[in-house]
């Protein structure tokens, strides 16, 4: 046909759109040079080309070969153009949209061909943009919504499904915005959606919404349109943030802060709110009418400093940052309604922001009542202690027995007894412990008896070998020994119509007993040297440690010394044994040492009296003496305190083996009669301050003789 009509032809080849024509076998008879363009391949190509097909990609190839067959069968169901697959010379893949028209009375197929490659590109990048845009609005936490321009929500991301409680197939059905706010906001939300349509967009907003369960919720929401490929407006995407939470907080703090300025302002107490500077912010009218200021909407003052008031560093104020408080007090003049025209202060001090809020009570009228209480307080306490002292007194005198002290009741007992034992002239044996007092009861039976007015002398028995003692006790002649220029009387002697006391009288020897003895039958003694008896009025007080009725059985005491002595008895308990008489006795002895040292300590603090209530004292009361004027000497202050007595009870506990071997030793550790010597001689020395002349004088010697004998014994 168009090999016949040139004209046709020509229109064929300029009619600016690739065509071509193809045969019932899918061969090209036409070919344009427009065609040529698009595909790269000349005439003479396509012509030479067995079918057009062979050009197709392959993945199109079949679809391609199908659509042909049903158009050329009259299927009127297929669209006349479709898209395809094309392999360009070279061998680069295009899109290619293709447009099929059956040429009348004949199997041909004229086909015009429209390059779409760079348009699908396009579409592609588009889709992907769409995909990414959807998978980042699914990620965020906020609601991604879009509408249209009518203002149904045509996309929700999975944010707002949640926040909003409506399905993916309600959003399917379609919603309006106007479903989603209530009426009042809606108006608002119509006009903010032309605003944004207009171009007015990126200002935040906040809305009202609803839920599909009715319910309330608070979004800020930011809008801007979106636009087509052309640029025209196609609706708008808007990002929506929940609030709720933000929005019940500021309505919390809203009533908060009402609160806190109801109580501010009608606080009984002053309130005031003040810079870091001491510069006053706010206060209340409390506070307002404490210091004087006027009172208008709180405007302080310029010239008002807290710190003039109340005593706060830098230092201070940095502490009280967070939840700590600061509490300081201060005094306030100028009240003349009151006593000396001063107000006392507390101000409670705490951070608040960037401020601080102190809290200022008046608290003069308790300071006041406290005061006076205290006064009462101490003026009873004054009471109190006179009593107390009274009271210590009297316990103290009725304590007092002779010159020893006690309440216990088994002391008491023997207190009981012993002026009736004085007023007998009976030998009358004192049995205890080391150091319970047995030479002060002596003492007191001497001086509670009808021979008061006469010499008490005491010997300690156990201090002395058998001659010292002899000599001691019964005296000697001149020429009785060497060195015996002239007669010494003995302490028998001394004591005539008084009291000798013998002490530790279970450690002297059977020799000893014997001549004891007849001095308690007979009544006379013999002095060394003397031919003569000597007659003895004196009473005799004996006193041990040891059991001396055991000592009886065991052969190592005569049974008819022991008899003799032990006509009366006296046994003194143990301070174990009363332990309650150990505070008064701690009383005694402070007043004793007080007296002796020159000081005035008060006494032993409770702390240090229980320390020397839970000790044994095995060393009794001369043991407790003992403690406290250690502790005394080494106490500087107005009490004994625990430490004190701490210190010397180690030093007691250290030495008590050292002296109780030393004491169960004394009569036996001599081994000739020089050791004897100068043990008497040094004993003598030590009760006499180291004075050679007076030791001489109390030892019957000149003192040439003592000074001789020193020199002898090696002991200048």
């Amino acid at each position: 046909m168009f090999g016949e009509d040139e004209r046709y032809r020509e229109i064929f080849e300029h009619t600016g759109t690739a065509m071509l024509v193809l045969e019932e076998n899918m061969t090209v008879s036409m070919w344009n040079h427009k065609l040529e363009e698009v595909t790269g391949y000349t005439e003479e190509d396509a012509l030479a080309q067995k079918k057009w097909i062979d050009v197709v990609d392959e993945c199109d190839r079949g679809r391609m070969a199908a659509y042909h067959e049903k158009r050329r069968n009259g299927d009127t169901s297929i669209p006349s153009a479709y898209e395809f697959r094309f392999r360009h010379k070279d061998g680069t893949p295009r899109d290619m949209l293709v447009t099929v028209s059956l040429i009348p009375g004949t199997r041909k197929s004229l086909v015009s061909l429209i390059d779409v490659t760079e348009r699908k590109r396009s579409e592609q990048t588009i889709r992907e943009s769409q995909e990414r845009f959807r998978e980042t609005a699914e990620l965020l936490p906020g609601v991604i919504c879009e509408m249209d321009l009518e203002m149904n929500v045509t996309y929700v991301n999975k944010r707002g499904v949640e926040t909003f409680g409506y399905t993916l197939e309600d959003y399917k059905r379609g919603i309006s915005i106007a479903d989603v706010f209530p009426p009042e906001q809606f108006k608002l939300v119509r006009q903010d959606f032309v605003n944004v349509l207009s171009g007015d967009y990126g200002n935040p907003v906040q809305y009202r919404m609803k839920r599909k369960d009715g319910s309330e919720v608070w979004v800020l929401a930011n809008a801007s349109p979106m636009y087509t490929r052309d640029g025209e407006v196609r609706g708008v995407r808007v990002c929506l943030i929940d609030i709720s939470e933000q929005k019940r907080a500021q309505e919390q703090l809203r009533r908060s802060e009402e609160r806190f300025r109801s109580v501010f302002a009608k606080s009984p107490l002053g309130m005031v709110l003040f810079a870091p500077q001491g510069t006053l912010v706010d206060y209340n009218l409390a506070f307002a009418d404490l210091f004087g200021l006027s009172f208008e909407n709180g405007d302080g003052p310029t010239d008002f400093s807290i710190f003039d008031y109340v005593d706060l560093s830098s230092r201070d104020l940095q502490k009280i940052q967070g939840d700590r408080v600061v509490q300081r007090k201060s005094t306030l003049d100028g009240q003349q309604d009151l006593p000396e025209g001063v107000r006392y202060l507390v101000w409670h001090v705490m951070a608040l922001g960037p401020m601080y809020l102190a809290q200022v009570q008046d608290i003069t009228m308790r300071k006041l009542a406290e005061e006076r209480q205290l006064r009462r307080a101490n003026e009873a306490a004054r009471k109190a202690r006179r009593m107390a002292e009274g009271l210590r007194k009297e316990i103290m005198q009725d304590a007092h027995f002779c010159s020893m002290v006690s309440r216990s009741p088994a002391m008491k007992r023997v207190f009981d007894m012993v002026p009736e034992v004085a007023r007998s002239d009976a030998t009358v044996l004192v049995s205890g412990e080391s150091g319970t007092g047995k030479e002060l009861m002596s003492r007191a039976l001497h001086d509670l008896s009808p021979r008061k007015d006469k010499p008490f002398v005491p010997v300690n028995c156990g201090a002395l070998p058998d001659n010292l003692l002899e000599s001691e006790l019964f005296g000697y002649k001149a020429g009785a020994f060497t060195d015996a220029k002239r007669d010494k009387p003995g302490r028998f002697a001394r004591a005539e119509g008084g009291t000798i006391f013998l002490d530790e009288i279970g450690d002297i020897s059977q020799a000893m007993q014997v001549k004891l003895l007849r001095v308690l039958q007979e009544k006379t003694y013999e002095p060394l040297g003397s031919l003569k008896s000597v007659n003895a009025d004196v009473r005799v007080i004996a006193a041990t440690h040891r059991d001396l009725a055991a000592m009886v059985k065991q052969g190592t005491f005569r049974e008819d010394l022991y008899y003799r002595i032990n006509v009366l008895t006296v046994e003194l308990p143990p301070l174990r044994d009363r332990i309650r008489d150990i505070p008064i006795l701690c009383d005694h002895f402070v007043s004793v040492f007080n007296a002796r040292y020159r000081r005035d300590v008060k006494g032993v603090s409770e702390e240090a009296l229980d320390l020397l209530l839970t000790h044994d004292y095995p060393g009794n009361v001369r043991e407790l003496e003992n403690i406290l004027e250690r502790a005394f000497v080494l106490c500087p202050e107005k009490k004994l305190g625990a430490a004190h007595v701490e210190r010397a009870l180690a030093n007691v506990k250290k030495a008590e083996s050292d002296d109780e071997e030393g004491e169960r030793g004394s009569a036996v550790r001599f081994t000739c009669m020089e050791d004897a010597e100068r043990y008497y001689i040094r004993q003598v020395l030590d009760e006499t301050g180291g004075n050679r002349r007076e030791a001489a004088k109390k030892m019957g010697m000149h003192k040439a003789t003592l000074f001789r004998k020193l020199k002898q014994l090696g002991m200048n």
